[in-house]
């Protein structure tokens, strides 16, 4: 019996990283998983290696728009029937100077990681409330509680997302819908590479982030695929509206 047997969870982010994980995990688990991602290619070419018999779907939609926040929800409902756990893990990064941010980049980088989690939950939670139960987890980041110099349109889409679970998570608990946030660290994703790409030196920015590491190397996305599967299943009942930071010891520095 797996943790999260006869449940559907929808995924976002899934053609890389930790959604590919993520996704892997809850299926080993039990579950049916309806996967999202922009990148089309990816997604089809994780259906055909998963070989899931009808256990993963894959969509594709740009989350930046409400839109397409809400053709997934309801293709992922009108596919499977219910929908008992949204995992909002889709994000970006764009790296540059606060005073260079100009408001195309601000809105980018809000309409991935904030308004997507925002319209999402807004769409789901109906289906949760009718159905009686449901499970939201939310990435934020540990830019969410700890700053970084650069990053400070990231920091606020992410601090955006912790507030928001919190507020989601206080007029929800009597409805027996559970919405926590997972902070990650550093990880070792597609897109952390490509945030160390763009440094002067790739090799030296890598090393400059496991050094910031007390454990001695970055995450890895299995690592964080796990605390999102403790908190699709049953067991943390009484969790609600917390924040769950996985990085390694690092924002206790």
């Amino acid at each position: 019996m797996g943790r999260l047997d006869g449940k559907v969870a929808l995924i976002t982010g899934v053609a890389s990283g930790i959604g590919r994980s993520a996704t892997e995990l809850f299926m080993a688990e039990g579950a049916n998983v309806f996967g999202v991602d922009r990148n089309e290619a990816a997604g089809q070419s994780l259906t055909k290696t998963l070989n899931a018999d009808g256990r993963f779907q894959f969509f594709a939609a740009d989350l930046s728009v409400e839109a397409a926040c809400a053709a997934a929800i309801n293709h992922c409902h009108n596919t499977y029937g219910r929908i008992d756990v949204l995992y909002n893990n889709a994000g970006i990064a764009i790296i540059e100077p606060f005073a260079s941010t100009n408001a195309e980049t601000l809105e980018q980088v809000l309409s991935v990681n904030f308004k997507s989690v925002f319209y999402l939950c807004q769409q789901v939670i109906p289906h949760m409330q009718r159905q009686g139960s449901g499970v939201v987890i939310n990435t934020a980041s540990e830019l969410a509680i700890v700053a970084q110099p650069l990053y400070a349109a990231y920091c606020a889409s992410k601090g955006a997302v912790l507030s928001l679970t919190r507020a989601l998570a206080l007029e929800y608990a009597r409805e027996n819908i559970r919405i926590n946030a997972l902070c990650p660290g550093p990880i070792e994703t597609p897109m952390l590479q490509g945030e160390f790409d763009q440094a002067a030196d790739p090799a030296q920015a890598k090393a400059e982030g496991i050094a910031t590491m007390p454990i001695g190397r970055l995450g890895n996305p299995v690592e964080i695929a796990q605390v999102a599967l403790f908190l699709a299943s049953d067991a943390p009942a009484l969790l609600h509206g917390s924040a769950l930071v996985v990085d390694g010891g690092k924002t206790i520095l």
